[in-house]
């Protein structure tokens, strides 16, 4: 009866560390930024990072094309573009970790 009983709680300890690992790797991810996961916070905050150069670099194209389309100098087309920089890389960095 010992024996059965030492057999079964070998079988279950076994079990127990086998299903642990299976059991960490589904676990979800951490911290999520514009629709997607990461596991680690310097991963969203990289991500993070891109997406406000990626919005200022849009922002300063679209402001300055447009603004030398309507008509405008030199000047005020780069001033212009440096306040389209502005709001599109505060736009892309809107999101929180």
């Amino acid at each position: 009866m010992k024996t059965m009983i030492s057999g079964a709680m070998a079988i279950v300890i076994g079990l127990g560390a086998v299903s642990v690992p299976a059991m960490a790797k589904n676990r979800q991810a951490r911290y999520q930024y514009d629709g997607r996961g990461y596991a680690t916070l310097a991963q969203c905050q990289a991500a993070k990072r891109k997406a406000g150069k990626d919005g200022a670099i849009v922002g300063a194209a679209t402001a300055g094309i447009g603004s030398a389309l309507l008509g405008a100098n030199l000047g005020e087309a780069a001033l212009i573009a440096g306040g389209g920089a502005l709001v599109g890389n505060q736009i892309g960095r809107a999101k929180r970790c």
